[in-house]
């Protein structure tokens, strides 16, 4: 019978499985810092398959007006965690509404450290508009995901910059998992 997906490796097999911190669902509430709008944001970090070479980890993200509920943004896609010692080699992807994907190649997941860093750049060919994009381009994103020294806290920054201006902090939001990963070590969860 065969492991499932998420499933930690065979005992000796020599394969490390990385201290996914990241993993389960998150919620609390941020800023949009430019603007000062509150937000209520549920995040969810769910392993869907490890291998000797990677980690891949599915990801969504919504957020509601803290003040009236509405509908405020949306955004999912994959976190791929390469093999190697921490800090690990990472990739992003990610979906909007708007119609823009977002590819972040420089990025890292420091497990030691409990922090995953993310940049997407135009030069380097991360964004992606469709043909109903409107508004501001986006030129830089930079992302952090940090687990506070409480161990229960994780803190999330965005940085943005739009039509080739240096990124400005945009988005912070402190949240606590609500929902934890899968019991009996299979999340790979520090």
């Amino acid at each position: 019978m065969a492991a499932p997906d998420d499933a930690p490796p065979p005992a000796g097999s020599g394969e490390e499985v990385p201290p996914l911190f990241l993993v389960g669902t998150w919620r609390g509430t941020g800023t949009v810092l430019p603007r000062g709008v509150a937000y209520a944001e549920t995040s969810t970090f769910a392993i869907l398959k490890r291998t000797p070479q990677a980690t891949v980890v599915a990801y969504e993200q919504r957020t509601r007006h803290a003040a009236t509920g509405a509908p405020m943004h949306a955004e999912n896609g994959f976190l791929k965690i390469l093999a190697g010692d921490s800090p690990q080699r990472a990739e992003l992807a990610l979906s909007h509404p708007f119609s823009v994907n977002e590819m972040y190649a420089r990025a890292t997941l420091d497990s030691a450290a409990k922090v995953f860093e993310a940049e997407a750049t135009e030069a380097d060919g991360s964004f992606q508009r469709g043909p109903t994009a409107r508004g501001a381009k986006a030129t830089t994103v930079r992302r952090k995901y940090a687990l506070a020294a409480d161990g229960a806290t994780l803190i999330y920054d965005l940085y943005l910059g739009v039509d080739g201006a240096a990124p400005k902090h945009h988005l912070h939001c402190e949240m606590t998992r609500v929902e934890a990963p899968p019991t009996g070590g299979s999340s790979g969860v520090s």
